[in-house]
């Protein structure tokens, strides 16, 4: 007999490690029951001890403290007390959230719709929880009153066998336009000018099959010095520039605090992307001219090309 503790970040595989390492035990998890604390756990793991049953409970269980009531009664029961830490990285947990959530919406939400939905989804949050969850996490050891401690390595499940599109992901602010005055964002369409040579290795792209997509912040529009409808208009002045029809995916939010998916580097344009046109993640390729766009393209899990070698 035991009661196991499955933790680690939201979003890591929980439930899903759960699921298959412990067929044998009686499951146990607060989403699933709604609104019930940690606490409200203890008297159902007692109850299924009571009936000859070993417990596994997957929640984050980030604190000593959240997991202190379950040790305790693993004592009093006299049964073995076991924790399981997924050790998935946040950069993992986010494109879990961020996949989780558009496969089951159909897009990625908003911060204002994720507030709405978090009332009665628990598995659609911002990212904010995540970063509270790594600022209080303690990792669990046996000193704290647990029999065995095992780490496992987080790894990414494949993925399904029709993602076989293929597509460049571009950055636009330095990577296929400047601006005429100098700005670093152009603000009107007609202050839009197309970086030499994009055209040309663009088409080529498209002739091997590629998907041009667009992904880039303009956090002009949360500040009020740039409009939707300009933002949009300056998308389509440079496509047009370029002479090709390129889809865009942009983010309006403000750059600090992140409190939305979309905003680079979080991952949530490029996996609902990837979600929408079934894109396979290894012919997928993110080019970019900021650091914000390499390290996108790691946690959406492509492959980050430079604009100054993409474009030679």
């Amino acid at each position: 007999m035991e009661i196991v503790l499955v933790m680690g970040y939201p979003a890591s595989g929980k439930s899903t490690w759960a699921e298959a390492h412990f067929k044998g035990h009686r499951r146990i998890n607060r989403d699933a029951l709604g609104d019930a604390s940690l606490e409200d756990l203890v008297p159902l793991a007692e109850r299924a001890l009571d009936e000859g049953a070993p417990v596994v409970l997957d929640n984050t269980y980030g604190t000593r403290a959240s997991r202190a009531s379950l040790i305790a009664l693993a004592k009093a029961r006299g049964v073995k007390a076991r924790a399981v830490w997924l050790d998935a990285s946040i950069e993992d947990a986010q494109y879990n959230a961020v996949e989780r959530m558009v496969r089951k919406h159909g897009r990625l939400p908003s911060p204002d719709e994720i507030k709405k939905l978090s009332k009665k989804d628990p598995n659609t949050f911002g990212p904010s929880v995540l970063f509270r969850h790594r600022k209080i996490f303690e990792e669990p050891t046996v000193a704290e009153g647990f029999d065995a401690v095992e780490k496992t390595r987080f790894t990414r499940a494949a993925q399904p066998a029709h993602y076989t599109n293929k597509a460049v992901l571009l950055d636009y602010d330095g990577t296929l336009r400047r601006t005429k005055s100098g700005e670093k964002y152009p603000l009107a369409p007609d202050d839009v000018e197309v970086l030499p040579g994009r055209t040309e290795v663009l088409k080529k792209y498209l002739a091997q099959g590629y998907k041009l997509l667009g992904v880039s912040n303009q956090s002009g529009v949360s500040k009020g010095t740039l409009t939707d409808e300009a933002a949009r208009a300056c998308f389509a002045r440079t496509n047009a520039l370029l002479g090709i029809d390129i889809a865009v995916s942009f983010c309006p939010h403000e750059p600090a605090p992140i409190n939305c998916w979309c905003r680079k580097p979080m991952p949530g344009m490029g996996v609902a992307y990837i979600e929408a046109h079934q894109l396979d993640r290894a012919s997928t390729v993110m080019v970019g001219d900021m650091t914000t766009d390499r390290t996108f393209a790691a946690r959406a899990g492509v492959r980050f090309v430079d604009q100054s070698e993409f474009f030679r």
